[in-house]
């Protein structure tokens, strides 16, 4: 009997360390880690207390660095894994093809869905460059490299007026953006919830829902998540505990302000937040990728290895191949990491 439960025990490990998480990714356009710690403390008041209470384990990752000044040239490895000008090639090229991360999460079992506040219209969809992955991604991407849902395109209906030449639209820079008299992201932050609770526990789940509050010029919106994002998290907590893992990630630091006039500001804008948390039981399954977190969280690292990190996470435990640009966390970078070797352009790097 005692060889049967051992061997049960021993097969319920395996399981645990075999387990496929499901993943929501949280961008904050245009935050840095400092900054989302000046306006948005019960964030991380909110997640040190899941991770006390038991059953999460939180990271850090103060180490995290830009490969280039705007969302579309670090969501591009976010994304894909290569870099904006490799992606356009790619997409230009006769199979006009590049493998999404959402595919890499269909191709697993996960549904998938992209929600993206879109401020500035959809006249570019068209156009060779756009402003955001998910235009970008329109009409480019095969269904296969495609979220299964892409409810970012209720942006794109033109009773929803975009910035920043109409005078009475709600996404205009330093407005409150309210519809029905709920702010715009506590819409955006309800359809995730709805989300993860419409799905049965079965089914796998991945999804990236950015948040654009953060992207003005006066540096105060911010603050108004603090409100409304650690009731959200407490809501998901059973989920953060058992089964999902969540990035709360920005694509890069604050930049197109005043700010940016002074070395703080241009330091700012290069450091973007990064925080990883996990369920407890799945880092102490895994002891060794816990340990490389750990230690990565004082590392230097960029949206390759976020895109490393998530195909790993898509595909567990099989890791995707390492390379000088791009590893996965769940594996040591190492401590004397260049900027060069991380692909950080001269100008945005930053001593780690």
């Amino acid at each position: 009997r005692r060889a049967a439960e051992g061997a049960g025990g021993s097969a319920h490990a395996n399981e645990r360390l075999n387990e496929r998480l499901n993943v929501l990714v949280l961008m904050l356009d245009a935050t840095s880690r400092s900054h989302l710690g000046r306006m948005v403390p019960r964030l991380f008041d909110a997640l040190n207390e899941l991770q006390r209470g038991g059953g999460l384990r939180l990271y850090d990752f103060r180490g995290y660095s830009i490969v280039g000044y705007n969302s579309m040239p670090n969501m591009s490895p976010f994304l894909v894994g290569s870099d904006a000008a490799d992606l356009a090639a790619a997409l230009s090229s006769a199979a006009k093809e590049a493998p999404t991360i959402w595919a890499d999460f269909k191709r697993h079992g996960a549904r998938t869905f992209l929600l993206e506040e879109i401020h500035d219209g959809c006249a570019d969809l068209a156009q060779s460059g756009t402003s955001s992955a998910s235009k970008y991604f329109h009409g480019r991407a095969s269904a296969a490299n495609a979220p299964d849902h892409a409810p970012w395109q209720i942006f794109c209906q033109p009773e929803l007026r975009p910035c920043c030449d109409d005078p009475a639209s709600i996404l205009r820079p330093g407005r409150r953006q309210c519809i029905g008299g709920v702010d715009l992201h506590a819409h955006l932050l309800d359809y995730t919830r709805r989300f993860w609770e419409g799905h049965p526990p079965q089914q796998r789940l991945m999804g990236l829902v950015n948040l654009m509050t953060a992207h003005e010029h006066f540096m105060t919106r911010l603050g108004i998540l603090d409100t409304d994002l650690p009731p959200f998290l407490q809501g998901l907590a059973h989920r953060l505990r058992s089964d999902t893992a969540l990035l709360v990630i920005s694509d890069h630091g604050t930049h197109g302000v005043w700010y940016n006039d002074f070395a703080i500001g241009q330091a700012e804008h290069r450091q973007p937040a990064f925080l990883l948390s996990l369920p407890e039981r799945f880092a102490a399954a895994n002891p060794a990728g816990d340990g490389a977190l750990r230690r990565n969280q004082a590392r230097r690292l960029t949206s390759f290895d976020v895109h490393a990190t998530l195909q790993h996470l898509a595909a567990w435990p099989t890791m995707p191949r390492p390379s000088l640009e791009a590893t996965s966390l769940f594996v040591d970078l190492s401590p004397n990491r260049t900027c060069e070797q991380a692909r950080v352009p001269a100008k945005f790097c930053i001593e780690v």
